[in-house]
């Protein structure tokens, strides 16, 4: 009954390690209800980028996001690049790229850049949401996010 309960506890264990992975989470908040489009073909391994995502918050009603995931075991550096499809019934509307560790852990970002606008804060320790910038944008722009980041060491 031991050994059972403790091979038990031993693959919790083991399960619960691989999915504590480092992923650098990246929001690209969009200060409007329009559309981007991802124009990179091919992401990296260990890239995912979502479809637009509404904020729930009624004083976030306005805007929405796309995240950026990045897992540092398998790539370190990001060059993805955007298109404006829409600012929803503006004119022009503000992206303001925020990011965070996920899971409570920190990282490094030694890179940040949009728009071809390198960020004031990198490079910097990231262990809470922060901020890497903002740009006004129109129908038709086009966009990169650039970003460099160190792998944390083993523990």
């Amino acid at each position: 009954m031991f050994k059972k309960l403790f091979l038990a506890a031993a693959l919790v264990a083991v399960s619960a390690a691989s999915f504590a992975a480092d992923i650098v989470h990246i929001d690209l908040n969009y200060w409007c209800r329009g559309n981007l489009k991802l124009v990179t073909k091919k992401l990296p391994a260990g890239v995912k980028v979502s479809a637009r995502k509404n904020y729930s918050q009624k004083k976030f009603a306005h805007i929405c996001y796309y995240t950026i995931d990045v897992d540092l075991a398998k790539t370190q550096e990001i060059n993805l690049e955007f298109e404006v499809v829409d600012t929803g019934d503006k004119d022009t509307a503000s992206l303001k790229p925020s990011m965070s560790p996920l899971r409570g852990q920190s990282f490094e970002c030694l890179e940040f850049e949009i728009a071809e606008e390198p960020s004031s804060k990198a490079p910097c320790k990231i262990v809470k949401w922060t901020q890497m910038g903002s740009i006004d944008v129109s129908a038709g722009d086009k966009f990169t996010i650039k970003a460099k980041f160190r792998k944390p060491a083993a523990d």
